[in-house]
This record gives C-alpha cells, structure tokens and sequence, in this order.
C-alpha cells in the first residue's frame, strides 16, 4: 500500500485545485482593486469607497451562510463551475460599459452586488471541496497552501492592477479579471466530485445546524468571533487605500504596489505560522497575531512616507495572515465532514466583513479623518485580546492537536 504523504502537492486532483484557485482568486482581487480605483475616479471620496465595499460584501456574506447549505446539499465542483462562468459574464459586462465610456456609479454598484453573490457562493463552495481532496494526514499542509493562496493573490492581482491601469485603463483591468474567472471554470472538468449529504432537511434547518455547532463548541465561537470582528475592526482600511496614496501624492501604481506589500506580508504570516509547531502554545500564537495586526495599523496610520507605509503595512498583514491561517486550522481540524460546508459558510464570512469593513473605516474617515479612522479598530482589538487572555483559559491553552484539548 502506497505510503500517504503529508504534503497536498503530492495529491493530482489537489495540484488542479491549486490552479485553479489560483487563477480565480486573483481574478477576484484584480476585479476588486480595479472597482476600487474606477469608484475613486468616479465619485472620490472614502465614503464612496464604502458603500463600494459594502455592496460586495453584504450579499457575499448572506450567500456564504446559504452557500455552506449548498455545498453541502449539491456538489461543490458544479456549483464552482457555474458561479465561475457567472464571473466571467459579470466582468466582461462591466468592460464594456467602461469601455464605450457607458459606466455611471450604480452601474459599479449592481456588478458589485451581483460579484458579491457569486463570490459568496465560490468561496465557502472551495473551503468545504479541498479538504476531500487529501487525506486527514496532510489537512495542515491543505489549509496552509489555501490560505497561502488567497493572499498570494494579494500580491499579483493589486501589482497587475496598479500597473496595467496606469497604463491603459480600469477596462482592461476588468477584462483580465474576465480571464481568470475563465480559467477557475475550465479547471473543474478535471476534479472529481466531492458527494454530497443525502440526508437533506429545510435550508433553514440546515443553516441553522451549523450555528448550533460552533455555539456548541467553545473554542471555534471565540475564535470566529475574535476573527470576525478583527476584520470587521481591522480590515477596511485596504478599501480606503486610494484615498491613503494621495497622503504620497500617488496614484493607481502607488495603490496596487501598498496593496501587494499587505499581500506579501499575509503570505509570509501564513507560510511561517504553518511552519512553527507551538504545541500547547497554539492559543498564544493566534492572539499573538492578532496584536501584531492592530499594533502595526496604528503605524500604519501615522506614516508620512509610502515606503515605510508599505513595510509597516506588510508586518500587520504578516499579522492577520498569522491570525487567519491559524484560526482556519484550528477550526478545520475540528470539524466532521459532514457539516463542513455548514460551519465553514458561517466562518468564511469573516473575510466577507473585511471588505464590508470598508464601509466603517470610510465613514470614520469621511467624520474624522482617515488617520483617526484607521486608529479605532485597533483599539478595540487590543482590548478584546487581552479580554480572552484574562478569561478564556482554554483559548490560552488551546494546542494546536486537537486530541489534546
């Protein structure tokens, strides 16, 4: 019998995944850097950018509840090929409006609603489908490439965006993003199906398992809530960004080069999270990393040079891409098969606050200053830090096997 490895790139069908993930998350993030950039050339102000984040995000958030049921109820390589041809209608759409200088605001706002949905299914469609892709022995390994990937693609698409923008403009953007889609669909004739749970009641009921589970288990409530609202606190000053640049007098290159620094950065924090072994330590790392993020926002905020913004940027992102790679395992290891798709639906909506997170730091911004802004976030994610700390001995305790809690 041939000897299981731990490594997930050992495994065909997740090498295909991989690929296609790839492709398909940095289309996403091109298309939400280039809707960022179009909404500033549009209208120019934070709060813009806000309701810009907020159309994305809140149908993203309610299609990640609905979506868990769905992945769990249908098979989860469909429903990525469908929503990832939806995407590549979606984005050439929008070009073409851009394009033939059509483009209005509502226009952005309705392919943003509409980006959302279908990103909302995708994503919690992916989180459910990889784990059946390898054995329980490389789980670790799964997650942490995952992971790896969603924010690799924080560094390519916003580089990519910010370049091909400065030089053409917001259309082209939204064309290649169209690509990427294309190739996320494409890869999907080469997986295998996932199955899916036969035993099927009413979407309400099946939805609401899936909170009864995580209320019913201690540790993966605070930690969904601690990353929950860490995005939802923390996060939103990446939607701000082009109002930030004008601090450096910078434009679309400038946004994309600040972006792919907090993707460098996530990177780094997710592949040497994965590779540190902390043991009865585990629960110490991820609050650990929570407060490297908000200490180094407030950084962050205060900078008068872009240069020194993107490497504090890139050290509180090494931060959250700690946090959320570590969070991610934790919960992951701990969940039974079967109501997978569930859970995790419930707990991939916190990288869906992060974007609607925009909205909070926007008005903050648009009342008192975007540096202000930026600074309360991270205050109220210290103080709920050293809240678990002082209270939640199993949290402190937490080790990163499970067997051993």
């Amino acid at each position: 019998m041939m000897k299981k490895s731990n490594n997930a790139f050992s495994y065909k069908f997740f090498r295909i995944y991989f690929l296609g993930t790839f492709f398909g998350q940095n289309a996403y993030r091109l298309g939400v850097v280039t809707q960022g950039i179009l909404i500033w050339k549009l209208i120019g102000t934070e709060l813009s950018l806000g309701v810009g984040a907020a159309s994305l995000a809140l149908p993203m958030i309610i299609f990640n509840l609905f979506g868990g049921v769905l992945a769990d109820r249908y098979e989860s390589r469909v429903l990525l090929l469908i929503v990832s041809s939806l995407g590549v209608l979606s984005f050439v759409g929008i070009a073409l409006l851009d394009f033939f200088d059509y483009i209005e605001f509502w226009h952005v706002i309705i392919f943003s609603i509409f980006i959302g949905i279908i990103s909302g299914i995708d994503q919690v469609s992916r989180v459910a489908y990889f784990p059946s892709l390898v054995p329980k022995i490389s789980m670790k390994s799964a997650v942490k490439i995952n992971t790896a990937n969603f924010s690799i693609s924080s560094v390519i698409a916003p580089t990519l965006a910010g370049i091909v923008i400065s030089i053409f403009d917001t259309y082209i953007g939204f064309l290649i993003a169209a690509i990427g889609w294309a190739t996320m669909a494409f890869s999907t004739f080469f997986l295998p199906n996932r199955g899916v749970d036969f035993y099927q009641r009413s979407i309400i009921f099946e939805l609401t398992t899936g909170f009864r589970y995580i209320y019913s288990q201690k540790i993966i409530l605070i930690l969904s809530i601690l990353l929950f609202i860490n995005m939802l606190m923390n996060f939103g000053w990446i939607t701000t960004l082009p109002s930030y640049v004008q601090r450096f007098d910078g434009g679309a290159k400038e946004i994309g080069y600040l972006f792919s620094s907090c993707g460098v950065g996530a990177t780094t924090g997710v592949i040497l999270s994965s590779r540190l072994s902390p043991g009865k330590y585990y629960g110490l790392l991820i609050l650990f990393s929570a407060l490297l993020f908000s200490i180094m926002l407030f950084f962050v905020s205060l900078s008068e040079n872009l240069y020194l913004s993107m490497l504090l940027a890139g050290l509180a992102h090494f931060g959250n891409g700690s946090l959320y790679n570590t969070t991610t395992v934790a919960v992951q290891i701990r969940l039974p098969e079967l109501i997978r798709g569930r859970v995790m639906g419930i707990f991939i909506i916190t990288g869906s606050v992060g974007i609607i997170a925009g909205l909070w730091t926007g008005y903050w911004a648009s009342l008192i200053g975007l540096r202000f802004g930026m600074m309360i976030g991270p205050t109220v994610i210290i103080m709920l830090v050293i809240i678990i700390l002082a209270t939640q001995k199993r949290i402190r305790n937490l080790h990163e096997n499970p067997e051993f809690d």
